[in-house]
């Protein structure tokens, strides 16, 4: 399995947090690792790193339509979260893709060929400005506009990739309002990841993102990044998940389950 390190970025990134909890009693279910890190955007602060995962580059996968998100609404590609792109007929793998989406939706049901839309409208060197812009992991769409983001965590050469480090940077910059685009671009892509309001009252925005290592996708590689708060408490969460072990299980895909993960994480932390 080919894994890259990433070692410069993480220096300057914990010269600023404190506090940063390694000893947390946050476990990883059974023949899977990862990583959780838990940001208090209030206090600045890095609360928890957890997991060993936490400094490799991994494919964005579907997490990549967040930042695809604010470049479309920033050079004006999508006007509003109601356009409509229509189907092309073509029948893909999740029933709930196989019809026209808008903004909204395309979110919402992570539709894979709404982004294969738009990333050649944007084009290469575009998205790729963009993405070194938003300081964006390797800022790479070399492997192809439709795909970059999607190639499998072993493929040796040509994925977007970042780390979880990189996420967290990203969308601390995305709430932050601090991405070199129009603010209501940014405000945009925060409300289309709003997912739910947890008992306490914390608004969930966030992103899964799922891949696999192998064709019988029995190892799977899931993301979950996200934004957690209200107007006392804001956090950025940031999950990756990698099995071990081949999983038997059918209809199960590595982003959900590292949203469940990160919900049972948060319960822990008195943060759901």
């Amino acid at each position: 399995m080919h894994l890259r390190l990433l070692y410069a970025f993480l220096p300057l990134f914990l010269a600023s947090s404190c506090a940063i909890n390694r000893s947390s009693t946050l476990v990883f279910p059974k023949d899977t690792k990862g990583c959780f890190l838990l940001y208090d955007l209030k206090r600045d602060a890095l609360l928890v790193e957890q997991g060993e995962t936490c400094r490799i580059r991994f494919p964005a996968c579907s997490t990549f339509k967040v930042p695809l998100a604010v470049m479309a609404f920033d050079a004006n590609l999508l006007r509003d979260e109601n356009q409509v792109v229509s189907w092309d007929g073509r029948k893909r793998m999740l029933p709930s893709w196989n019809r026209d989406h808008n903004a909204q939706s395309w979110m919402q049901n992570s539709v894979v060929w709404f982004s294969q839309v738009l990333t050649p409208q944007l084009g290469k060197e575009r998205i790729e400005a963009y993405l070194r812009s938003f300081h964006y992991g390797n800022a790479s769409v070399s492997s192809g506009l439709t795909d970059a983001w999607l190639h499998p965590p072993n493929n040796p050469t040509g994925n977007l990739e970042l780390s979880a480090y990189e996420q967290l940077a990203f969308l601390k910059r995305l709430w932050g309002d601090q991405l070199s685009v129009s603010k209501r671009s940014m405000r945009i892509a925060r409300e289309l990841m709003y997912l739910e309001t947890s008992p306490r009252g914390l608004r969930l925005s966030g992103k899964t993102g799922s891949n696999f290592f192998d064709e019988a996708r029995s190892y799977q590689f899931g993301w979950f990044v996200a934004h957690i708060g209200n107007d006392s408490e804001e956090f950025i969460v940031v999950t990756n998940l990698m099995d071990l072990k081949p999983i038997s299980q059918e209809g199960v895909f590595g982003g959900p389950r590292a949203k469940e993960l990160t919900r049972g994480f948060l319960k822990q932390r008195n943060l759901w």
